[in-house]
């Protein structure tokens, strides 16, 4: 489903269980738990057991599910956007962009691997 909408397939974490595309473009992403792990080894992100919000060529919007801590507060992300070789996150008013090279592999979450056991 990202491909079709010009989004790398790394964007989402490994483990995903199943997803809903709706004709509207709204969608949801579930996953067998909470999922977290570092993003260009600085960023620390959270992807909720299940992820929703509205897909268009190029552009996530009114993202549910995902966060990101910024010192000690976890802070949504609530749209998500390719420009060219570049992925831009949207928290609250500030944006964070990343090279696409950073979403060639889908991350694994912290803590469990991706059948959800705890790992050591």
């Amino acid at each position: 489903m990202l491909e079709r909408y010009n989004f790398p397939r790394g964007i989402l974490p490994a483990g995903v269980q199943g997803y809903a595309l709706h004709p509207d473009g709204t969608f949801e992403v579930y996953f067998p738990r909470p999922c977290e792990f570092l993003l260009a080894r600085r960023w620390l992100v959270r992807y909720e057991a299940r992820v929703s919000g509205s897909v268009a060529a190029g552009s996530l919007t009114a993202l549910q599910g995902i966060s990101v801590k910024v010192v000690f507060l976890w802070l949504g992300v609530g749209e998500v956007d390719r420009a060219g070789d570049n992925l831009s996150f949207y928290i609250g008013p500030v944006a964070t962009s990343f090279p696409l090279r950073d979403f060639a592999e889908s991350p694994r979450c912290r803590g469990y691997d991706v059948a959800g056991a705890a790992s050591s």
